[in-house]
């Protein structure tokens, strides 16, 4: 799993969208074909902006640059997200153990 953070260092959201567009390639290239991106929970400094638009993108990337995608706060057997994802299980299972809302994992 190939992981990218882009809340670190106080990113705006363009920056954010960038560092996304340019891992995708180095996420594909990593033999579980999953891209971790740390967004952080949202809760300052306009991290929740980035998130929200993040997640945008991908739900209109699905079924074209990318397979699928979980945020952490979905790794939970009840949930119907993470029910439906086909892809669930190429998540190491430390992963599932300490979900983390901050995260979101994009399968490529």
């Amino acid at each position: 799993m190939y992981t990218v953070d882009i809340h670190s260092n106080k990113e705006t959201t363009k920056d954010a969208i960038s560092m996304l567009e340019a891992s995708i390639p180095f996420g594909r290239k990593d033999k579980d074909r999953i891209l971790c991106l740390i967004t952080g929970y949202g809760s300052t400094s306009g991290h929740g902006r980035i998130k929200e638009t993040i997640i945008e993108i991908l739900n209109s990337w699905v079924g074209s640059k990318i397979k699928d995608y979980l945020i952490g706060s979905e790794l939970d057997i009840f949930n119907k997200r993470y029910q439906n994802c086909k892809y669930k299980d190429k998540l190491p299972k430390e992963e599932s153990r300490y979900p983390n809302p901050g995260k979101i994992y994009i399968f490529l």
